[in-house]
């Protein structure tokens, strides 16, 4: 039992330093000047900062077996791939991105996706046996809640009557004698537990096309207008806090900060904002027993509880109070979304 205790307070603790390196991220993409220059570098980071939260996550954070779902650019994981394979590949493959700056989210694991691109774009570059190129392109279809993202390479081709084939399990473009390397069975498997959809296009001797479309959510407005809205934010670690308190302002709402939950009591008898984002683990009172005498009290406003882990929600919340839950790590616009879902 012990030992449970111990694993969740570490997940906990490195996913808020991960949520502190997502924000900051979010922070320097506003500030820096040139933020082209040093664009590839951040994404990488954001990149390995999810997939290490994951990994944690998958082999000791997560006892509740609850899949953490997060709001993910697609472009973003693309340009990280893309930057890894273009140093690997600088002799054989030029690569060409025509990425959608609008393009709506997708909601997932990160991991997910990362997987499918990055065996999309292996499966295409072991396709070219010299030199060649690969094409990648994103959009958002007209009129519908979706993405699509084409990849398309000037490879050796599938031949038609084996089209059909390229997603089975036993299918490989090369060996025959090896079970497939490119994994396109899990690519398509991946995809449609979203409720997405892959078709591939090929003619031998021209290369081939793959075309995956999934459900979206629709990108936030660059900016919101002035909202003149009362933001509490309850959270202990001093840097998490000071960097949403900087991001939010940002958005021209009022900021009031709390580092534990006496501290948002005392804040409430003076003042109820208009939301309230509160850490479910902090000192002296920690978010579930805060959420607990707000209900008491009486206090009606929409709370955003923060979590460290999925597991953390064993307990029973109290009913109807939490409007929210946003899992650690999150980067600022996954939170954003919900604030401007909530109080606009």
């Amino acid at each position: 039992m012990k030992a449970d205790s111990s694993v969740k307070h570490l997940a906990h603790d490195l996913n808020n330093i991960f949520t502190r390196i997502l924000n900051s991220i979010d922070l320097l993409k506003r500030k820096v000047a040139n933020i082209d220059t040093v664009l590839p570098l951040l994404n990488n980071i954001e990149s390995g900062t999810y997939l290490a939260s994951e990994m944690i996550d998958d082999t000791f954070g997560n006892t509740s077996n609850k899949i953490t779902q997060r709001k993910i650019n697609l472009n973003s994981i693309i340009a990280d791939i893309i930057r890894s394979y273009t140093l690997q590949q600088k002799d054989k493959i030029e690569f060409h991105l025509s990425l959608d700056k609008n393009l709506n989210l997708v909601v997932g694991k990160y991991s997910d996706f990362y997987r499918v691109i990055l065996n999309l774009v292996t499966n295409s570059i072991e396709a070219i046996e010299e030199k060649g190129s690969i094409r990648i392109r994103t959009c958002n279809l007209n009129n519908e809640d979706k993405i699509q993202i084409i990849i398309n390479d000037n490879g050796s081709g599938i031949e038609n009557e084996l089209l059909a084939q390229v997603f089975n399990e036993d299918y490989s473009t090369k060996n025959k004698n090896k079970i497939s390397g490119v994994g396109l069975s899990i690519v398509k498997e991946i995809i449609e537990n979203y409720d997405g959809s892959i078709s591939v296009l090929s003619e031998v001797g021209k290369g081939s096309e793959f075309i995956v479309t999934l459900n979206s959510a629709p990108l936030l407005n660059e900016k919101p207008a002035l909202s003149g809205k009362t933001i509490l934010i309850a959270e202990d670690e001093d840097i998490l806090r000071e960097l949403l308190s900087e991001l939010l302002q940002s958005y021209d709402y009022t900021i009031l900060t709390a580092s534990n939950g006496i501290e948002v009591l005392e804040l409430l008898k003076v003042r109820t904002p208009d939301l309230l984002i509160i850490d479910r683990k902090m000192p002296e009172m920690d978010g579930i027993l805060c959420l607990q005498e707000i209900e008491q009290g009486g206090y009606i406003l929409p709370i955003i509880l923060a979590s460290g882990s999925p597991s953390e929600f064993d307990e029973t919340l109290p009913d109807n109070l939490v409007s929210k839950i946003i899992n650690k790590p999150y980067n600022f616009e996954e939170l954003l979304s919900l604030v401007k879902e909530l109080i606009g």
